[in-house]
């Protein structure tokens, strides 16, 4: 059985007290047993005394009568049961018995007679009999003897009832004072202490009670360390709570506990039947805040636009920051898709607004994915993968936009992420080739050299679209490794045509944003050293994205490729929004006009006009001009008028693999020692030959 702490008390008190009283009892009832029997022998002396005193002169005059009355005024006192009187012979004289005492009639009982000599003897030796024996003598001359017996019954009976009443008075005590003890233990030490049990529990529970208390004494000082513990704990686990749940930059809820929330607001919207929304914000570009401004600055677009995304919001509503850029709004009760129509265009709109950060006028946009419940998934994990899909949908479509996740984009989805497994496979299993497309000088039609194209031909799916696959490589981090391999083969085929006696002319190949960040110019003077390639061999063309990072880095490397002695050729000029700083800050060789302002060439006006001015802006900047995609004759016929270096399309070849290209190389160099001319040899092509 478990015991209590205050039954524990009492009952140790209690033992304790029982304990003592009963040994001080036991020890006054000793005592007292005691000091009565040594009264009832002093009593039994002083008879004895008397008789042996006044008894001498009855002897000696034969006065057995008066010898008869002492002995029975002796045995009348209390508590003597008899008396004899025997002379010097040890005859009995004068006898006076007491049959009336237990002890007495008890032995004549049991003897069946009342002979004094063998009562005596039987009495001789009981516990409950005290005998004494007096000499009485006359001038030194022993007469006789006096003998009388004191019972003890009295003395007996005395002591139980002091027992008795000493033990009832223990009991009551002990009763007493164990009820007492237990009631102010109760009160003063078990009350607080329960109430700390109490609060202790309420703290494992996360419920945070104080102990009231004004004691002062040891438990009081143990209660204002509890609530200062209590406190502790509480302050502690609302930060740790916060930290928890809640982002440390801008104080919105974080990614836990946004999923929690939804996993709540689908069991609610199942037991209501209605629908809610999911929108997935992610930032566009945002990695060039905090390229060019700092990540500091790029913290504080982060705070205003959380704050933003807040105040523009429901009540009911929910903004989250996942991590990053990306953030997630939970709108309950969409009745319908033109109301989460209406809270994307708020979010757009309050996300794009600009506002002033380190001085600088910061416009930023978002691209939006939306699921609905439950159309779009009955699972948290359904709901925020295809809204993630969406987002990444109105993403690829344009800036600061919103899409509805639909089934297709799940296919696309599944799609991706089967092309995205094959993909680090296709270099081991040699499915990745090279294509060579010719470059010709636009004056004469030389061939000058030819730019590296990439190719996947998959066993299943056939060839497919760099547009497709290249995206995703730079996406997943595979272009690096695809990269390094195109930039070996490249580098691989041009010293096999050079040891060949064949000239290639130069190669231009194309650098992705992620492999440049991985310090090309090291590796590239690795290549080249390798395989002996000159460094006029070789072109990088570089589009506008990778001049999107850091902007010193990218000059850093550029700078490194230079030194290498590189041409470095701007991709696709024209198509981005900052070309012309970028021609400002940054130095290349080459321009490339990319193919969407070569196919309206010679009748679009437009067309006309801007390759005119991109014409004229880089022989002002001393640059070479490409145009690609070249596909009839007056096209080839207005840019050779306007001064453009060299062309290529499909007008003048298209696109070879290796063994073609070789083959194509093989027929130039039997046309050019056929015509004994060394054409090939000078203007744009010979700077870039062996």
């Amino acid at each position: 059985m478990r015991l209590s702490l205050g039954a524990k008390f009492t009952i140790t008190v209690t033992i304790i007290l029982v304990a003592t009283i009963a040994a001080n009892t036991f020890y006054f009832l000793g005592t007292s047993a005691r000091f009565h029997e040594q009264q009832l022998l002093e009593r039994g002396r002083a008879l004895g005394r008397l008789i042996s005193l006044v008894s001498p002169d009855a002897i000696l005059g034969f006065d057995f009568l008066l010898l008869n009355r002492y002995t029975r005024e002796v045995s009348a006192v209390p508590d003597v049961v008899y008396g004899v009187i025997v002379d010097a012979k040890g005859e009995p004289i004068s006898t006076y018995i007491d049959d009336k005492d237990p002890l007495i009639k008890k032995q004549i009982d049991a003897a069946g007679s009342k002979d004094l000599s063998p009562l005596l003897q039987k009495l001789d030796g009981q516990s409950g009999l005290v005998r004494l024996q007096f000499p009485i003598t006359s001038n030194n001359v022993v007469l006789g003897r006096f003998l009388v017996g004191i019972s003890r019954q009295s003395l007996e009976n005395e002591f139980r009832r002091q027992l008795i009443v000493q033990s009832m008075v223990l009991a009551a005590i002990v009763l007493f004072l164990s009820v007492a003890i237990h009631v102010v233990f109760r009160a003063n030490v078990l009350k607080p202490i329960n109430k700390l049990i109490a609060a202790s529990e309420d703290v494992s529970r996360g419920q945070f009670t104080l102990v009231e208390t004004k004691a002062r004494d040891e438990l009081g000082v143990l209660a204002r360390a509890f609530n200062v513990m209590t406190e502790a704990v509480k302050r502690e686990q609302a930060k740790l709570h916060r930290q928890a749940n809640f982002d440390g930059l801008t104080g919105l809820p974080n990614r836990m506990m946004a999923f929690d929330r939804i996993k709540q607001e689908i069991s609610r919207a199942k037991r209501s039947a209605q629908r809610f929304a999911v929108f997935f914000i992610d930032l566009d570009n945002f990695k060039n805040v905090n390229d060019s401004m700092g990540h500091a600055v790029g913290d504080e677009l982060l705070i205003a636009i959380g704050a933003r995304v807040q105040a523009c919001i429901r009540d009911s509503d929910i903004v989250a920051r996942l991590g990053g850029d990306e953030f997630v709004v939970l709108a309950p009760d969409i009745a319908s898709d033109a109301k989460a129509e209406e809270l994307a265009e708020r979010l757009i709109k309050a996300v794009s607004e600009p506002q002033l950060l380190a001085g600088r006028k910061v416009v930023a946009h978002c691209s939006i994915g939306i699921a609905i419940y439950p159309d779009n998934g009955e699972s948290m994990e359904e709901l925020m993968a295809n809204a993630d899909n969406a987002m990444y949908q109105a993403k690829s479509t344009r800036d600061g936009s919103a899409i509805f996740f639909t089934a297709e984009m799940n296919i696309r989805l599944r799609e991706r992420m089967q092309m995205e497994q094959d993909l680090n496979l296709a270099v081991e299993l040699g499915q990745l080739s090279l294509n060579f497309q010719p470059l010709f000088e636009t004056d004469g039609q030389r061939h000058c050299g030819a730019e590296v194209l990439l190719r996947w031909h998959h066993p299943e799916r056939g060839a497919i679209s760099p547009a497709s696959f290249i995206p995703l490589a730079e996406a997943t981090g595979q272009i690096v490794s695809i990269g390094d391999w195109v930039l070996e083969q490249a580098c691989r085929n041009w010293a096999k045509w050079h040891n060949a006696g064949i000239d290639p002319g130069f190669l231009a190949i194309n650098v992705s944003r992620v492999q440049f960040r991985r310090r090309l110019s090291v590796r590239l003077t690795e290549l080249m050293a390798n395989f002996r390639i000159p460094s006029h061999a070789l072109e990088l063309e570089i589009t506008e994205s990778v001049l999107l990072d850091d902007h010193s880095q990218v000059a850093e490397e550029l700078r490194n490729l230079r030194a290498a002695g590189l041409t470095l050729s701007l991709d696709d000029f024209g198509t981005g929004y900052s070309s012309l700083s970028y021609l400002k800050r940054f130095h290349f060789d080459v321009l490339k006009i990319d193919r969407s302002f070569v196919s309206g060439l010679p009748d679009d006006l437009d067309d006309v006009l801007l390759v005119k001015a991109i014409l004229a802006m880089a022989k002002g900047f001393d640059l070479k001009v490409v145009a690609e995609g070249v596909e009839n004759h007056d096209q080839l016929r207005f840019l050779a008028s306007q001064g453009c270096d060299v062309v290529q399309g499909f007008l003048l070849a298209k696109p070879m693999n290796e063994a073609a290209y070789s083959n194509f190389l093989r027929s130039r160099k039997v046309e050019v020692n056929a015509s004994q001319t060394g054409a090939a040899q000078h203007g744009y092509a010979t700077g870039r030959s062996t």
